[in-house]
């Protein structure tokens, strides 16, 4: 049989010790009552000492657990938060923490925008609901002041506070505990994040002050590390857009096809739940899936008439074309599944390597299905758009062969009045 004991804590351990000695004190004293007698009083006084004694060594190693405990959540949650590059994810992990470490009834975070004004980018309260505009106005007096003095602020009562009792947000939303830090990256003002309490008096204290200060400095790093990811990200993307709009003047047939087949293929992988850290990098491979056919001869890609075999021998190298072209871009490695595999088939008779079933990638099956739909749903040079109908029923018939049938059982759920927004949509931005 397992031991199931529970030790005590330390504290709890100190506590038991300082109830015996009162214990102690209490029978010693009873039993000099039972004889007719006093006990001694020096006895009974340590006794009473060494209780207040132990209930304050209690205290002090219960404070001291409570910092080593909010030490090690502050380093767990640094980590936690810089493992991250997606801001949005940063931003609620941040919010989430201070409410977590302070006890706070609602907090938020505010950034300053490009033109230096202070914008919210996420507030919420201890259920993780989102506040109201107005719940976040209230607040604005106390903001202003950790802004202007670059500073945190700390108030145990808000309508007391000689700073901001006057204020008649604070009596009218009867605000108590507040506790405002500023968000610091190279010495430079980012933000601030905010906690308050209408509740609690008294909520916050000057250890929670300097947890939540040290917090600050971690989580603006986190911050402006996303804030550079994703403009490095959209760099990348306008790149990418600039690559695919070189291949429309040169293939004028397919002129926006990339774009619409990046719209249908996220629309298939929302409905596969597809994970969300990928839809990047098929979205990205799906959107330069032709970008190899750069390297073919005008006289091929633009030839008005049929292709000769030794023409589709040629053709038929743009993945490889497409893999080489971007190979050693680190951000486009996850991307080259799609572009290199785009033109394989489910039943293997595909190029450029014969791949089949699942050994092809998740996302150049997915791209097949919704490259196919735009390509028989769009007008080309030597036919008119076939229908929605059509479509479908295109696909299903080449279930098994061409495509893979998990993939097109996905695309035949889809509702038709919603593949017709999209189509729309496409059209009329490509």
């Amino acid at each position: 049989m397992s031991d199931l004991t529970i030790r005590p804590t330390p504290d709890q351990h100190l506590e038991r010790l300082s109830l015996q000695a009162e214990a102690l004190r209490a029978e010693l004293e009873a039993f000099a009552r039972t004889q007719g007698a006093e006990a001694p009083q020096h006895l009974l006084t340590s006794l009473t000492q060494m209780s207040h004694l132990l209930r304050g060594i209690q205290s002090e190693v219960a404070r001291s657990e409570q910092q080593r405990g909010n030490l090690l959540a502050l380093a767990e949650i640094s980590r936690m938060v810089n493992s991250s590059l997606d801001l949005q994810t940063v931003l609620r992990e941040v919010m989430d923490t201070i409410i977590r470490l302070t006890g706070a009834d609602r907090g938020f975070l505010m950034l300053k925008d490009e033109t230096g004004e202070l914008q919210t980018r996420v507030a919420r309260n201890w259920e993780r609901a989102s506040l109201k505009a107005q719940e976040i106005h209230v607040s604005r007096t106390v903001v202003d002041w950790v802004v202007a003095h670059a500073t945190p602020i700390l108030t145990t009562n808000a309508l007391d506070d000689p700073r901001f009792s006057a204020q008649e947000s604070i009596i009218a939303y009867s605000l108590r505990s507040i506790l405002c830090v500023p968000l610091k990256a190279k010495d430079r003002l980012i933000g601030v994040l905010y906690a308050d309490s209408r509740l609690q008096e008294g909520l916050f204290n000057e250890e929670d002050r300097t947890l939540l200060t040290l917090f600050a400095h971690q989580a603006a790093v986190a911050i402006e590390n996303a804030r550079l990811f994703n403009a490095l990200a959209e760099a990348y993307d306008q790149t990418l857009d600039a690559l695919v709009a070189a291949l429309d003047t040169r293939d004028r047939e397919t002129e926006g096809h990339s774009q619409r087949v990046v719209r249908f293929a996220l629309l298939i992988a929302a409905e596969m739940a597809y994970p969300e850290d990928d839809l990047n990098n098929l979205q990205r491979g799906a959107l330069l899936h032709d970008i190899g056919k750069i390297g073919i001869p005008d006289a091929i890609l633009r030839k008005p008439g049929p292709l000769d075999d030794d023409e589709w021998e040629i053709m038929r190298k743009h993945p490889e074309f497409g893999r080489r072209m971007l190979a050693g871009i680190p951000f486009l490695n996850r991307p080259l599944d799609v572009i290199y595999a785009h033109q394989e088939r489910y039943d293997g008779t595909g190029y450029p390597k014969g791949l089949a079933g699942e050994a092809i990638p998740i996302g150049a099956r997915i791209f097949a299905v919704a490259d196919a739909f735009d390509a028989i749903t769009s007008d080309r040079p030597y036919r008119k758009a076939q229908s929605l109908e059509t479509a479908r029923q295109v696909i299903r018939d080449n279930s098994g062969t061409q495509f893979d049938p998990k993939v097109v059982q996905v695309f035949l759920s889809i509702p038709d009045k919603v593949l017709i927004a999209e189509m729309q949509n496409s059209r009329r931005e490509s």
